[in-house]
């Protein structure tokens, strides 16, 4: 390829030019495609050079000499192996004017991969699948382009997948890269050793004081003789801190490959104080002033039990929970039991109940399944109604799915849940009903800066006799989870009064788009549709539009809405804090 070279003519321009007491002056241009020419000018020496009091005439020429030497470095990596580089330099009243043409020429293509893997895993009853795994999710396969940078993640990722199942002491043994910059391919070889497999030794706890071991135990997610296993770890470890015991939990495993067998596990704890007390302020459009107090014990009868004692108040609604949760059993199921008195006074209807209940409930995983049951005596009121009092006994399992990339500010993933229960008259209730409710959010970036969030749900409740369901068991739709533009739940059955009762079905839908402005603060639009109604011919769908603030806090997405409710023609202000879901 042509190479720059100071011919008598180059030199005497560099004798006749002036000199600067503060050093050279002069201007590069970088002619190359778009992704290579931002790579030549964040790393060229000549460009960073540039503006240095040290540069002079004969610091420049070595510069200029260097610089195609310097281009090709830089571009071999990228998988450019035969570069036409043209430059040129020339003396102009700005100073001294630099240029450098690149043509990259082909990028290499990989022609063939060869991965092998020997040892230990060889005699696993899974070598089969797990070395088709690692050949299928192979990040640079024949056909792709060659870089160095995506040639060492992959030989990572293979390294990677051995390592956090069965056996941490994998290596990579061999590793090459023939190249052939004449036909711009590449033959890549791997060879990695699974080394010994390890398996599980005994629990080693420290820290532990005021709980038994056998709440450690409980959470424990394997057990000695099991093969080493990176994720049963680290389920291990977030599962002691999702719980009020521990404020630090440590879990570290020696990997030695002379000792395989009976690894034991190191758990180091930090016990987070027994008794707390918890007072909350806030405000929201949909409830209005919030003030709550929440006092827990985590021992209870020194078994690790969790008592929580829980007081809401709120213009709309009021609350007092007391209620205990049980660790863990041996089939990973938690029980609890709780005693709830709430009050409401939305929309015009007057309700207050009293629950008792007890559920068990189980996560693997993303998800998380509940079943419960409860027994709900209340009583409604409204101006144009008699009280109607209800009761029920309830059976009912949720089910939800949470796959997003970061829960407290989500860009990508996927939300879903469901709830089906119902009661029967036959069984200590008012009526006989059976309620199914889902619903699903989706996130989706576009591009760097945008966001696509598009939410919906439906629910259906059949029975005989509506006014003697449980009002929670009802549906009503409006507000800054539900249908914007609207006040909260004033979309439902209305009477002569103007109250909104519960209906039989619900359908609600949400299409939101999010551009970030600066720093953690994005703009948003969106449109929402939905209602409740008695049944689906009655079914009105009522529309809501507009903008908003969002922000990204340290507790949660905080959400600023302006909406126009198009049915009543009426602007509201909606505010939130949390995952719009």
């Amino acid at each position: 390829m042509p190479r720059p070279s100071f011919t008598p003519r180059l030199l005497a321009l560099l004798m006749a030019a002036p000199a600067f007491a503060a050093g050279l002056d002069y201007h590069v241009d970088i002619n190359a495609p778009a992704p290579l020419a931002e790579l030549l000018r964040h790393n060229l020496g000549i460009l960073r050079w540039k503006g240095n009091d040290y540069i002079d005439r004969e610091q420049l020429e070595r510069l200029y000499e260097a610089t195609p030497k310097e281009i090709e470095t830089l571009l071999a990596p990228q998988g450019y192996f035969q570069p036409k580089i043209e430059s040129s330099i020339k003396l102009e009243r700005k100073g001294w004017q630099l240029q450098f043409t690149v043509e990259p020429g082909e990028q290499a293509m990989v022609h063939d991969v060869d991965v092998r893997v020997e040892g230990a895993i060889v005699n696993e009853p899974d070598f089969r699948a797990r070395w088709a795994e690692l050949l299928e999710v192979w990040p640079l396969p024949i056909g792709g382009n060659f870089t160095q940078s995506e040639w060492s993640g992959a030989k990572r990722r293979g390294l990677q997948a051995l390592i956090i199942d069965r056996f941490p002491a994998a290596t990579i043994s061999q590793s090459r890269a023939e190249i052939d910059p004449a036909k711009a391919s590449a033959e890549l070889t791997v060879n990695y050793d699974s080394g010994p497999r390890f398996t599980f030794g005994e629990l080693q706890v420290k820290g532990l004081q005021k709980y038994p071991r056998t709440l450690i135990e409980r959470f424990s997610t394997f057990k000695a003789g099991e093969g080493y296993s990176q994720q049963k770890l680290l389920d291990f470890q977030t599962a002691l801190q999702n719980t009020p015991y521990f404020s630090s939990v440590f879990v570290d495993v020696p990997i030695d490959a002379s000792k395989p067998d009976g690894v034991p596990v190191s758990l180091e704890l930090v016990e987070a104080p027994r008794y707390k007390t918890e007072v909350g302020l806030g405000f929201d459009t949909d409830k209005g002033p919030r003030a709550s107090v929440v006092y827990r014990d985590s021992n209870l009868r020194r078994r690790g039990w969790i008592g929580t004692v829980d007081l809401k108040l709120q213009r709309r609604e009021q609350s007092f929970n007391a209620g205990v949760e049980f660790p863990p059993n041996s089939d990973g199921y938690r029980y609890a039991g709780n005693f709830v008195l709430k009050h409401e006074d939305v929309s015009g209807v007057n309700t207050t109940t009293q629950t008792v209940k007890v559920q068990r409930s189980r996560q693997k995983g993303k998800i998380e399944i509940t079943q419960a049951l409860q027994y709900t005596m209340g009583h409604e009121k409204t101006e144009d109604k008699p009280e109607q009092r209800n009761k029920a006994l309830i059976l009912s399992q949720d089910w939800s799915r949470i796959s997003v990339d970061n829960p407290a500010d989500p860009r990508r993933g996927l939300l879903l849940n469901w709830q089906l229960g119902g009661a029967a008259k036959t069984l200590f209730s008012s009526t006989n009903f059976v309620r199914a409710w889902g619903r699903v959010g989706w996130y989706h970036p576009l591009g760097e800066d945008g966001l696509l969030l598009l939410r919906g749900e439906a629910g259906q409740v059949v029975s005989d006799d509506t006014a003697a369901v449980p009002n929670d068991w009802l549906f009503r739709a409006g507000g800054a989870g539900s249908v914007r533009g609207y006040d909260y739940q004033t979309l439902g059955l209305k009477t002569a009064s103007g109250a909104v009762e519960g209906g039989r079905v619900l359908a609600t839908a949400s299409a939101e788009y999010q551009h970030k402005i600066v720093g953690k603060w994005r703009a948003a639009v969106f449109a929402d549709v939905g209602g409740a109604a008695n049944d689906w011919l009655s079914f009105k769908a009522h529309k809501g539009y507009g903008v908003g603030a969002r922000w990204a806090s340290p507790v949660g997405p905080f959400a600023l809405d302006v909406a126009y409710g198009a049915t009543d023609k009426k602007v509201r202000v909606h505010f939130s804090l949390g995952v719009g879901f």
